[in-house]
């Protein structure tokens, strides 16, 4: 059980954060939230013996703010609009997003 609320959510969003803007696609509307925008390190393996590394960027969001985020959504960062390809919900408020340039 998370021992913070989503207000206590919201403060470390707005404290480490950036502002973006959220399109869900299949309905059509979109919202002001506040994300944290990381690069992950992942190991990509192109059936290959040699592993090769690579990063994605990684958006990280109160859940309440997106509810209904699904694959093929946007996120717009400043001047960049990111596709989404994953979402890893927490199940203790907090959401993340796997995106694509």
């Amino acid at each position: 059980m998370a021992i913070e609320d989503d207000s206590l959510r919201l403060d470390l969003l707005q404290d480490f954060g950036s502002s973006a803007t959220y399109t869900d696609t299949s309905a059509g509307s979109s919202s002001s939230i506040t994300v944290i925008l990381t690069r992950e390190y992942i190991g990509v393996d192109p059936d290959a013996a040699v592993q090769v590394e690579s990063s994605e960027p990684v958006a990280i969001m109160r859940t309440s703010d997106v509810s209904a985020i699904a694959q093929g959504d946007t996120l717009a960062i400043g001047s960049d609009t990111f596709t989404v390809t994953s979402v890893e919900p927490d199940n203790e408020g907090m959401t993340t997003a796997r995106l694509r340039l």
